[in-house]
């Protein structure tokens, strides 16, 4: 009975993740309409780089956030609630300290890195909103700390509440704020915004764990060793994976300009909320697979191929959809076609369908803490995208700025997925699993009609009707083999062993 309760809670987890992506995507799909004919694309790009570049003084937090929830799930698993209270107050002070030094100290190098990327006409502007951005990310830093506890709880779902709550308060702000002061009027919702979910994220954890004080104080040498050392390598990981997209962003500016780094936020953003379905509800199994390193490591690798196969089953239509789409979401989002966003969009949702398929092994080596080829993954992407960037940007301008991102993600996620099946010597054959084969070939046929009319056709894809109907064909298509997949007859059949665990708690 007490492993189907933890199955249950893993499953409330993943469901409320993807009740948050669904419900946050909807919310910046209405938001950021809004800011393109509020404050225009490039404002928005703007701001967009704004965020991107004060997001690397992240490089200097030691990883401690993502040691959280590892050391959090440790010892709840433990039942020692002293050392508990200890990893999340001595993670909350060393970065409280660390960041808001980082910082200030890093404010001028940032105005000089802003001289070198923005055109001259719009520097002025985005200095002006650098120091709230600075100050509303480092309260998003103490923030994560928090969340990251309820997560080693596996009380994520709570967190997910909490993000749908604040994008939604978020978005008022903006719809509040954006037109009276227009660019400037974003950050102050953002500081707000992240004031009260700072407040209420460490009401929830101190719910939890009664014996946490009010406010902070004690830091733990012994602790901060154990988790720093854990946190070294997680944070070469967040490093590299944070460089990114300020890199990208930087270099499109240079040899797009802002319109193009606008329209590639929302195309990022839009395949990012829909790779979120399925990433954030697998994200789950990092604590559950923590605990299972305490209690029955033996499990890990059958959790491990059923969580494979079951990304590649859910990631394979999606993604095929989401290039489908690109077009109509461009004509509804935006209000026409965009060649830009939908290039954009094809390329990305390439890039992170590939990306995606490394989630398993990726989150795998996150809860046992053998990070060794997450960080050379990360590494290799980092490393190619500066590279090739610099190349394709220079040879073929914004598109070949983005092509090299691509490039760079699938290489790097690549590593880590052929590691892992190498050191647990599991079969790269099982990579392409046998039962998704013919769901493969049929995608492919899809995407392949469907670029070949876009590249040769496109002035008939600016049609919302023809567009649907496209869409609907190939969905009908695509369900045929979904739904006799082998995979679907055991989530049904999680689904009912789950309700009847929850009767059997209730009764």
């Amino acid at each position: 009975m007490k492993v189907s309760i933890e199955r249950r809670r893993v499953f409330i987890n993943a469901i409320m993740s993807l009740v948050q992506i669904v419900l946050v995507s909807g919310v910046l799909f209405f938001l950021y309409r809004f800011l393109l004919k509020t404050i225009g694309v490039e404002k928005l790009g703007i701001w967009s780089l704004v965020l991107a570049t004060t997001s690397v003084t992240q490089a200097a937090n030691f990883g401690l956030s993502g040691s959280v929830v590892k050391f959090v799930a440790k010892y709840v698993a433990r039942n020692e609630d002293k050392n508990v209270s200890g990893v999340i107050q001595t993670a909350v002070i060393s970065l409280g300290v660390i960041i808001g030094t980082v910082l200030l100290a890093g404010y001028p190098l940032i105005k000089w890195v802003f001289g070198l990327v923005v055109p001259v006409n719009s520097l002025g502007l985005a200095l002006s909103i650098l120091p709230f951005a600075l100050f509303s990310l480092w309260l998003a830093t103490i923030t994560g700390v928090f969340q990251s506890g309820l997560d080693g709880f596996q009380r994520i779902y709570m967190r997910n509440l909490l993000m749908i709550v604040g994008s939604i308060f978020y978005a008022l702000l903006c719809f509040i704020f954006a037109p009276k002061y227009g660019l400037i009027g974003l950050a102050y919702a953002q500081i707000i915004n992240n004031t009260v979910i700072f407040i209420v994220s460490w009401v929830l954890i101190k719910r939890f764990l009664p014996v946490l004080p009010v406010f902070p104080y004690q830091w733990n040498n012994d602790i901060f060793k154990e988790i720093i050392n854990y946190g070294v390598n997680f944070q070469i990981i967040t490093i590299t994976g944070m460089f990114a997209d300020p890199i990208t962003k930087a270099l499109l500016s240079k040899f797009g300009g802002l319109s193009m780094v606008g329209y590639y936020e929302m195309a990022n953003r839009m395949v990012q909320q829909f790779r979120a379905l399925i990433v954030s509800a697998n994200q789950v199994l990092v604590p559950a697979i923590a605990d299972l390193q305490e209690k029955n490591p033996e499990r890990i690798r059958s959790v491990y191929s059923t969580n494979y196969n079951l990304l590649f089953y859910l990631a394979l239509p999606l993604y095929t959809l989401i290039i489908i789409s690109t077009p109509l979401i461009s004509e509804i989002w935006i209000g026409h076609y965009e060649r830009i966003f939908i290039v954009f969009g094809t390329l990305l949702t390439i890039g992170w369908f590939l990306n995606t398929l490394s989630t398993a092994s990726y989150f795998a080596n996150l809860g046992t803490g053998n990070l060794r080829w997450n960080v050379i993954g990360h590494i290799t992407a980092a490393i190619l995208n500066v590279i090739l960037g610099f190349t394709l940007g220079f040879l073929f301008n914004g598109y070949g700025v983005v092509i090299a991102w691509v490039i760079a993600l699938s290489l790097g996620s690549a590593v880590i997925y052929v590691a892992y099946h190498f050191t647990n010597r599991i079969p790269l054959s099982e990579l392409f699993p046998k039962d998704s084969r013919a769901m493969f070939v049929l995608c492919t046929i899809i995407l392949l009609v469907f670029l070949l009319i876009q590249s040769g056709f496109n002035h008939t894809l600016r049609s919302i009707a023809l567009n649907i109907i496209i869409i609907s064909l190939s969905s009908l298509v695509i369900f045929i083999p979904f739904y006799l997949h082998p995979m679907r007859k055991r989530l049904m059949g999680w689904a009912r062993e789950l309700v009847k665990v929850k009767v059997e708690v209730e009764e």
